[in-house]
C-alpha cells in the first residue's frame, strides 16, 4: 500500500443545505448551543458558519427548486452529523431536545458509546454523541 499523499489534521466542518436559514441558525444555536463563527466570514442570507468545538458547522442557503438530499436513512450521501458532548452532560442533552419538541429518531447506551439521533427542522438526520470510558480519563 503506498504512502498517503494527504494528512488530515481532522475535521474541518460540516455543511448542511436548509430550507429556511435564519430558522436553521435558531436551532442551531438556541438548541445545540452553538455561536456564530468570528473565524469565517458570514453571508447573510446565503451561508453562516458556527462554531463546534475547534470545529465548523456550515449552514446554507438551499434552492428550493432543486428538491431535497437529506442527511437521512439509506441511499447514496451524507447519513448525519454527529455532535460529541461529554458523558456527564449527555442525560441533560437529551432533554434539551425533548424540551424543544425536537424529533427523537434512535437512542442508545452502548458499552461505549451512547448516542442519540435527531433531526433538525428541515429532517437532516444529526447526532449527540458521548464515550463515557474516554471521558473518565
Amino acid at each position: 500500500m503506498s504512502r498517503p499523499c494527504i494528512k488530515p489534521l481532522g475535521i474541518d466542518h460540516a455543511a448542511i443545505s436548509v430550507h429556511d436559514l435564519q430558522r436553521s441558525v435558531e436551532f442551531y444555536t438556541s438548541v445545540l448551543g452553538l455561536k456564530l463563527t468570528t473565524r469565517e466570514y458570514l453571508k447573510p442570507g446565503i451561508e453562516y458558519f458556527l462554531d463546534c468545538g475547534n470545529q465548523l458547522i456550515g449552514l446554507i442557503q438551499g434552492d428550493p427548486e432543486q428538491g431535497m438530499h437529506l442527511l437521512a436513512e439509506g441511499g447514496i450521501g451524507a447519513n448525519h452529523v454527529s455532535f460529541r458532548v461529554h458523558a456527564r452532560d449527555f442525560d441533560e442533552a437529551v432533554e434539551t431536545l425533548k424540551n424543544n419538541q425536537v424529533k427523537i429518531a434512535f437512542m442508545k447506551k452502548r458499552e461505549k458509546s451512547w448516542s442519540v439521533y435527531f433531526y433538525d427542522p428541515d429532517g437532516n438526520k444529526l447526532e449527540i454523541t458521548a464515550w463515557p470510558d474516554e471521558d473518565k480519563a
